[in-house]
């Protein structure tokens, strides 16, 4: 029996084209997709390091029920537990209303000690108390190994914590490296970071914490504390041997240190600037200083031009649930008019001037009253022409708790032009007053009506 080449040509092709088919989908079945393969990794991070992730609570004494939840874990053998600062801070300020406890993923539980804080990385290490220490083997055993170098940009990572008291929760997500748009470091996690996964680790593919979570942006845009920060700390605990004695004073130390090296840095760099209408102003420092403006020059009904800027810091140290420290913040105004009078004019420029507050906030328990000292000043600049008279005021509150330390906000704005001025503002938040006053004189020789 013979068969024309045609036919063979064809069998041939068929076959082919099966082989191949056949090869693909043992290809696929055998290859474990990248969705899989994850899935795989938070399983098995998930079940060996389950034992060492605990549920911090802060109990209030008198009801007995819990007021608030994070996140923590274990990073030694003698029961030191790692968590966020603004976890357990209510109970560190208000020892006689609120107790922290943790809870096992076992169902274990027991009271802990505050025994030290990094607040400016909020930071903090928890240990169990001495009447639940001899528990500690047996149902927290599982130590959770801090990484020794940052991960790669993009690997995968895995944040662990408990999220709204929903329990133990494993959240895959992206490792982007450190944010350079934030002063003090904090690591850019693409996960979903929730409210009481504060605190908890955030883990590689090997099972070692390479950040600690601490806060969310939403939109799977999460920050974590850098592993170092940890590691820093830790290690002072272990020289130190004991718990600290005084917190405040503790913090107070951590925050004038915090500040002198930052303000250090601002005052060495040469200011770049900006028109905004006949003024120069201050423009973006550094990349954790962002700046954004806008004006009403577009409205034909507008009486006057008002052109604004406004440049914040992109950090805030968190020392209480009402009181934040380490913003900086500047404000710039520009106004003019060919529509109002004089009184008129004037009586729109008195009310904004009037209307500036402090950038960051806080309540009376926590600092004293601003005490300001106003003056009229001719700025002394060649390029002023003519000289201007203005108004400045400069303001201090004190810290009450942490000596040496001051929220400054200085105002200032010109008064010698009936159909235009110029108003200038900054806010420093926990500065000394010695780098206050080097700042403000810095402020004032670069942004002027020039």
């Amino acid at each position: 029996m013979s068969v024309d080449k045609n036919t063979l040509h064809r069998q041939f092709g068929r076959l082919t084209a099966l082989l191949i088919t056949c090869l693909l989908i043992v290809f696929l079945l055998c290859r474990p997709t990248s969705g899989f393969a994850q899935g795989n990794s938070a399983r098995t991070l998930f079940a060996d390091n389950k034992a060492g992730i605990l549920q911090i609570r802060i109990i209030d004494i008198t009801s007995g029920s819990k007021s608030a939840i994070g996140s923590g874990f274990v990073v030694n053998d003698n029961g030191l537990i790692a968590t966020n600062y603004h976890v357990v801070q209510i109970a560190a300020s208000k020892p006689e209303q609120y107790r922290i406890e943790y809870l096992s993923a076992s169902g274990a539980a027991g009271s802990l000690n505050l025994v030290d804080v990094d607040v400016v990385n909020d930071l903090a290490l928890v240990k169990i108390t001495s009447q639940t220490s001899s528990q500690t083997s047996s149902e927290i055993a599982a130590v959770l190994p801090l990484a020794a170098a940052e991960p790669a940009i993009g690997v995968p990572s895995y944040a662990l914590g408990n999220p709204l008291d929903l329990g133990l929760t494993v959240v895959p997500g992206t490792y982007n490296g450190i944010n350079q748009t934030s002063y003090h470091p904090r690591v850019h996690f693409t996960g979903s970071l929730n409210s009481g996964m504060s605190g908890g680790p955030t883990l590689n593919q090997a099972g070692e914490v390479v950040g600690i979570n601490v806060s969310t942006a939403g939109n799977q845009v999460s920050f974590l504390v850098p592993v170092a920060a940890l590691q820093q700390l830790v290690a002072e605990q272990q020289l130190r041997g004991q718990s600290v004695d005084n917190m405040a004073l503790r913090i107070g130390q951590q925050l004038l240190a915090d500040q002198e090296k930052k303000f250090a840095q601002l005052l060495s760099l040469d200011w770049p600037t900006i028109a905004l209408g006949e003024a120069s102003v201050v423009n973006e420092l550094s990349p954790f200083f962002r700046c954004w403006g806008g004006s009403n020059s577009s409205s034909d009904k507008a009486q006057l031009l008002n052109a604004d800027r406004t440049c914040r810091s992109e950090d805030n140290i968190y020392l209480n649930e009402k009181f934040n420290s380490g913003v900086i913040e500047h404000q710039f105004f520009w106004l003019e008019t060919d529509k109002l009078n004089a009184p008129q004019f004037y009586a729109y420029y008195s009310r904004l001037f009037d209307d500036f507050a402090p950038g960051n906030k806080a309540r009376e328990k926590d600092v004293g009253d601003y005490q300001c000292d106003t003056q009229f000043v001719a700025v002394n600049n060649a390029e002023a022409k003519p000289q201007r008279k203005t108004k400045a005021v400069f303001c201090a509150r004190a810290y009450k708790d942490y000596p040496q330390l001051y929220d400054v906000l200085f105002l200032q704005g010109t008064v010698d032009d009936s159909r235009a001025a110029f108003i200038s503002h900054f806010t420093l938040a926990g500065v000394s007053r010695d780098n206050a006053k080097a700042y403000a004189r810095k402020f004032m020789e670069v942004a002027q009506w020039r």
